[in-house]
């Protein structure tokens, strides 16, 4: 297909949505930054022939649905031959269009056509109507000899339709194929990608995307969605490289086509089956923008098995066009749901989700209250340190201890002074052990020494620590694993005390073996 009958059929397809889709401005722009691009590599003449157009001789393909609806719409406005100049800008060809796509006046045999052309004041894009004596150029336009068609079944925009009703489409409005019935092409991904490789101009670039898309389309609603999920990931490697930043746009293009929310999902689901194309994967997801992360969410609330929900929450902080939908998703009624989205929120640091997690420190369950303070935790503000310090003092155990273990993911002194001070006060026995927990975590010199006296025997004879509190403090130390730790665990495992002599042996085994590994 020659540039002539790229533009032509580009050009088709802009006048169709301007018709029947008028609110779908992205694929209005894909159809208008594709005919211009072509038609720069020389002048295009559309020439109406009874039902058919030809671009520079050569007629449009039958194939094409919007290829007929063009030519209906010049008969309707008198037009009976349209020539486009290379410099034609795109806000001339998207008027014409326009003209085209709007209110025909009946009878004027293209008079208000012409003068709505002319009113462009522009010598780039010039109009012969039905009754007007062609100049030579436009003569031999419209007369060139046109070669014989290959037969082919005609397509009306109905069975276009119908056809469309068949292949995945997105919500945003009618796809591709509701205007064009494209045959798939019989070369394989890797064959098409080679030629697109080797493509040296816009033109042959244009139809080998167009090609591809057209492979990946047809494969994903075979359920072959790796091949969906590699023509898209090949598409922006390229898009991405500076030594095609000539063709980036074509690229886009095609990602645009592809990059649907449908397409987007059937590439997400693969990331728990297809462990070898994660990266690629990935890489798609997040050329996707807010719609792949939205489609990665989507999948998370929805998946019921721990080791997928696990492979959606590794991506989901790399995919930070996904923070306004997290945040949407603290409001949900589910409690899983609020407690993934705040724990998200918490592992990619979005500080500025700071007041939407402060009022769910007061949440009704417990595991979303859990989840909230870790992510105020891990966003290192000091309003959301204050604010998970001051559960230490609530009345529930259970918000104490959730304090004690968010606190615990913040190895610093000041954590360390905070939960030594509260441990010296805490009457409750499972707070106390989750206090503990939390020193052996933080593991600074302050809580180590915290720790080793509580491990120690009783030094008073009223002093009051049983044998299940000095073995929680040894089970810390193993945590801990610091040098200090390891010289108390040693002389612990000499303790009168049997319970605390096997515990610190079994802490001290194990510490040794994981700091030498």
């Amino acid at each position: 297909m020659n540039s002539a009958n790229v533009f032509g059929c580009q050009y088709a397809r802009l006048v169709w949505l301007l018709l029947h889709d008028p609110r779908n401005i992205e694929e209005q722009k894909d159809a208008l930054r594709a005919a211009r691009s072509v038609v720069s590599d020389g002048p295009v003449t559309l020439a109406r022939r009874g039902r058919r157009v030809y671009a520079n001789g050569q007629p449009l393909p039958d194939t094409l649905a919007a290829a007929p609806e063009l030519a209906a719409r010049m008969s309707a406005h008198g037009v009976r031959v349209m020539a486009i100049a290379p410099e034609a800008a795109p806000a001339e060809l998207l008027a014409a269009a326009r003209l085209l796509a709007g209110e025909e006046s009946a009878g004027d045999k293209g008079r208000a056509a012409h003068e709505g052309i002319t009113a462009l004041k522009t010598a780039a894009i010039q109009v012969a109507l039905e009754d007007t004596t062609l100049g030579a150029g436009l003569d031999d336009k419209l007369n060139a000899p046109t070669p014989m068609a290959t037969p082919s079944v005609r397509i009306t925009p109905r069975e276009a339709l119908a056809s469309a009703a068949l292949s995945v489409t997105d919500n945003r409005g009618i796809s591709w194929q509701q205007f064009r019935a494209e045959q798939v092409p019989a070369q394989s991904l890797e064959a098409l990608l080679a030629q697109l490789d080797a493509a040296k101009t816009q033109p042959e670039l244009v139809t080998l995307v167009n090609d591809l898309a057209a492979v990946a389309e047809h494969a994903a609603r075979e359920g072959r969605s790796h091949v969906l999920a590699a023509a898209c990931s090949a598409l922006a490697r390229r898009e991405a490289l500076p030594e095609r930043e000539q063709f980036r746009q074509t690229y886009a293009m095609g990602l645009r086509r592809l990059l649907r929310p449908a397409h987007l999902r059937l590439i997400a689901q693969l990331l728990p089956r297809k462990r070898e194309m994660a990266s690629e994967i990935e890489f798609v997801l997040v050329r996707g923008g807010g719609e792949g992360a939205d489609a990665v969410i989507d999948l998370l609330a929805e998946e019921a098995l721990a080791t997928d929900r696990r492979v959606y929450l590794e991506v989901l902080p790399r995919m930070q066009a996904g923070v306004p939908t997290l945040v949407h998703m603290l409001g949900d009624t589910r409690w899983f749901v609020v407690r993934n989205a705040a724990s998200l929120l918490g592992e990619m640091r979005i500080v500025a989700a700071e007041p939407v997690l402060l009022p769910l420190l007061q949440h009704g369950d417990d595991r979303v209250r859990r989840s909230v303070a870790n992510a105020l935790i891990n966003l290192g503000t000091t309003t959301g340190f204050r604010a998970v310090c001051e559960m230490l003092e609530a009345e529930s155990p259970r918000t104490r201890a959730d304090a004690a273990a968010a606190l615990a993911s913040r190895r610093d002194e000041r954590s360390t002074a905070t939960i030594r001070e509260a441990l010296e006060e805490e009457p409750n026995t499972e707070v106390q052990l989750a206090l503990l927990v939390a020193l052996g975590k933080i593991a600074t010199p302050a809580a180590v020494e915290q720790l080793i006296r509580a491990a120690e025997p009783k030094r008073r004879l009223l002093e009051r620590k049983s044998n299940h509190f000095r073995i929680a403090a040894v089970k810390a130390l193993g945590e801990a694993r610091t040098r200090a730790a390891l010289a108390a665990l040693a002389v612990l495992r000499e303790d009168k005390e049997r319970e605390v002599r096997d515990a610190a042996t079994v802490a001290y085994e194990h510490a040794s073996r994981v700091a030498s590994a």
